[in-house]
């Protein structure tokens, strides 16, 4: 094999090995690095163009502080030329992805130094032509990232800004109640509008904590529950909603049901979520009714359960219920509610399934622990 042949064999050997890295930074690092020890260079350069066109430093081996103005100048033109070259000592290689170039590498040696020899050259441009293909991928892969991060922001955004609007709502009615009942002094309106404002105010402060329960860093505090409490307390707060629906709500709970450990207001909010859900799934049906049971299942765990008879989900729908922000209702709704049911039995230890059979209705049971072990 000659010489020649050698030196391809190896800048595509290196080519494979920029491929397999995903990160920008070490590609970047590890070319200057390579590049050199092909062509020995007492400083070598990797400038990105932006936008703009304009060349920003990206990488120096070794690394000095500042890049002097003259070579900055020197590799602007030549990066404007896009050709590989030789000029004062330095080597330009431009690098070349799709037709289009990023960038340029420059290699520079002491001035008693030996010049770059055209094989040098053409050395350089192959492992620069490798590099560039293996940065491009990774830009775009990183750019990708970047819009899918920027989507996912832009759709968590429009969640918040929904779920507030109806707090709002709320907001209004409650402000116009209490305004009336103040101007026409009528204690019924007042009454009303004092009631409203109360309620707004769970309401933001549910809504406060579902999201901070979504976050990574949120942590369960376990104390005594008692479940009986907050099934009465969700009675009284659903049952105007109810009533505005024609459903029945039908609470039960084992008489015997001790406390448990876990978090109050987790539990209120998942179970007000999967209530608020089943009361959108009916269609116009006489005999609606909504069960909500909390019961033992043994020693270590209990079950809370949310169930109606309306008009029940496809196998589909069922598998893609807990994925972010997914919902059946269109521009209405927001995929929240299960998300933060979800949450509430991973944060419990426990687990969530659901039973549903089109026209029959739908169950989601919660399966969660009784107790927490003691930390040490």
């Amino acid at each position: 094999m000659s010489a020649h042949e050698k030196q391809h064999q190896a800048t595509h050997e290196l080519g494979r090995v920029y491929d397999s890295i995903t990160d920008s930074k070490v590609l970047t690092e590890f070319f200057l690095t390579t590049v050199s020890q092909f062509i020995p260079a007492r400083q070598s350069y990797l400038f990105l163009a932006a936008r703009n066109k304009t060349l920003l430093i990206e990488a120096t081996i070794p690394s000095v502080e500042k890049v002097s103005e003259d070579l900055a100048a020197e590799a602007q033109k030549m990066f404007e030329g896009g050709k590989p070259c030789v000029a004062k000592g330095r080597m330009y290689l431009p690098l070349i992805a799709r037709n289009s170039i990023m960038g340029i590498a420059c290699l520079e040696r002491a001035s008693d130094a030996p010049v770059f020899t055209p094989e040098e050259v053409g050395i350089g441009f192959d492992l620069a032509s490798e590099f560039s293909g293996a940065l491009k991928n990774i830009l775009l892969f990183e750019e990708n990232i970047k819009m899918e991060r920027l989507a996912a922001v832009g759709q968590a955004m429009g969640m918040v800004v929904h779920e507030i609007k109806n707090i709002m709502q709320l907001a209004r009615f409650s402000d116009e109640m209490t305004r009336m009942g103040i101007k026409e002094k009528n204690e019924k309106f007042l009454t009303t509008g004092l009631f409203k404002m109360a309620k707004t105010l769970k309401e933001m402060d549910g809504f406060i904590w579902e999201m901070l329960s979504l976050t990574k860093d949120y942590q369960l505090e376990p104390e005594k529950v008692d479940l009986g409490a907050i099934l009465a307390e969700l009675q009284s707060d659903l049952a105007e909603r109810a009533a505005g629906y024609q459903i029945r709500l039908d609470f039960k709970t084992d008489s015997d049901f001790p406390a448990v450990e876990g978090d109050g207001r987790s539990l209120y909010r998942a179970l007000l979520n999967l209530v608020k859900n089943a009361f959108e799934a009916f269609q116009n049906k006489t005999d609606a009714c909504i069960k909500i049971c909390a019961r033992i299942k043994d020693d270590e765990h209990y079950e809370l359960s949310v169930e109606d008879n309306a008009c029940g989900m496809s196998e589909e729908v069922k598998a893609k219920l807990f994925e972010a922000f997914f919902s059946t209702k269109g521009k209405r709704g927001t995929g929240l509610g299960l998300m933060v049911v979800a949450r509430t039995a991973k944060m419990h230890q426990g687990t969530v399934r659901v039973e549903s059979q089109p026209g029959v209705g739908t169950k989601f049971i919660l399966t969660l622990r009784r107790s927490f072990p003691k930390a040490l």
